[in-house]
């Protein structure tokens, strides 16, 4: 016989392991997140110059504004904007593109990251 007892108990354990599956989501989705951002961005011929490269166009007087420009006005409009598309719709050079849309994305990544990691924070307070 099924008493209240008996209920309360099933459903805290069904409860908890909700919050375990749920918590196991969420390693899996910031393991992803974290390897994303390892990945090796060198191409063949640039090994180790790569960087430079990109440290360079960083370096360009307006690039944070134009990195600004594209991120609240270009796109919004168009989020999977390709570099080629960008560079034709801004005038800059195609590199400086793909660093920006690189550096953009990036940016993203690190603020979904940090979201996370703020809401694990949460579950472990309420929770732990």
């Amino acid at each position: 016989m099924n008493t209240l007892y008996n209920y309360i108990g099933d459903k805290d354990k069904s409860i908890e392991e909700e919050l375990l599956k749920d918590e196991k989501e969420h390693e899996d989705i910031l393991d992803k997140i974290k390897m994303q951002k390892r990945l090796n961005i060198n191409f063949k011929g640039f090994e180790g110059k790569l960087q430079e490269l990109i440290d360079g166009i960083r370096t360009i007087p307006n690039y944070n504004n134009l990195k600004g420009y594209v991120r609240e006005k270009i796109l919004p409009d168009d989020p999977e904007m390709s570099y080629k598309k960008l560079s034709v719709h801004t005038g800059i050079h195609q590199g400086v593109a793909l660093v920006i849309l690189y550096d953009l994305y990036t940016d993203k990544m690190e603020e979904d990251l940090k979201e996370l990691e703020d809401e694990d924070i949460d579950l472990d307070f309420h929770y732990g």
